[in-house]
């Protein structure tokens, strides 16, 4: 069954207390971090938002402790960020900034992280967008390590070392096909497939009775030094065979 908004019905799960504390405990932590009750109750991992409220009735240090959660949180009476192509663009845009983006999701007038989610799962034009902005911002975040290293003091080397290091990591998890490891792996595949493929062939020769010079290798092909100097052996004792191209074709027996 579906509800007005079209998310399905969960089915009415019941806790005892220990449960319901520490399911409280996780609501109240994302109420802090700046997430309206309604978005986090989305979440298909959390009770509904009719279930928190019943808890708050039914026990009263529960309540306190979401009063307590809303008095922390920096968005203190937060609405619903419904989808709009002005919304989404502006959300990447700060995420291009070199936001994070529980950080982004954190502010007012942002959706929360669950609704980001959900729209990431539902609409793919956007977790492409997405995905575009993240690359844009390893660009920005590149170019801050650069700026980072090049305006650093010498007494301030061990703090700016720490910082690049951290943006290098953080710049390669973003786009690891152009600074992570797999660019690495590609130029030298690339590198390796530019380069002319050379080959080489050994050849054997070996001298007939009449002090000719004729090629033996396609006899002696795979043989050792041992068989090899055999076949040179009887080329020179005129026991051998010539091919129509001039090379031995085999030795006699004999």
């Amino acid at each position: 069954m579906a509800r007005a908004d079209g998310a399905a019905k969960r089915d009415y799960v019941r806790r005892v207390y220990v449960q319901k504390v520490a399911m409280m405990a996780r609501v109240c932590r994302r109420i802090e971090g700046g997430e309206d009750v309604t978005e986090i109750c989305r979440d298909p991992t959390m009770p509904a938002r009719s279930t928190v409220m019943s808890w708050t009735v039914q026990h009263p240090e529960l309540r306190e402790a979401m009063e307590a959660a809303h008095a922390l949180s920096p968005a203190v009476r937060r609405v619903h960020v419904r989808w709009s192509d002005e919304v989404a663009a502006e959300f990447l845009a700060r995420i291009v900034d070199g936001r994070g983006l529980r950080e982004v999701c954190a502010e007012g007038d942002m959706p929360a992280h669950c609704t980001v989610t959900r729209w990431l799962n539902e609409r793919p034009e956007f977790a492409r967008a997405y995905q575009a902005a993240r690359v844009a911002q390893a660009d920005r975040l590149f170019d801050l390590a650069w700026r980072i290293a090049c305006e650093t003091e010498p007494a301030e080397v061990a703090v700016a070392r720490l910082k690049i290091s951290t943006l290098k990591w953080r710049v390669g998890r973003l786009a690891p096909r152009k600074y992570g490891p797999w660019r690495a792996v590609a130029e030298a595949e690339a590198e390796a497939a530019a380069k002319p493929q050379v080959t080489f062939y050994a050849r054997t020769f070996a001298l007939t009775p009449d002090r000719k010079v004729v090629d033996v290798s396609d006899v002696v092909a795979g043989l050792d030094r041992e068989g090899e100097g055999r076949v040179q052996a009887a080329v020179q004792a005129g026991r051998f065979v010539l091919a129509p191209n001039g090379r031995v074709a085999g030795v006699w027996d004999g």
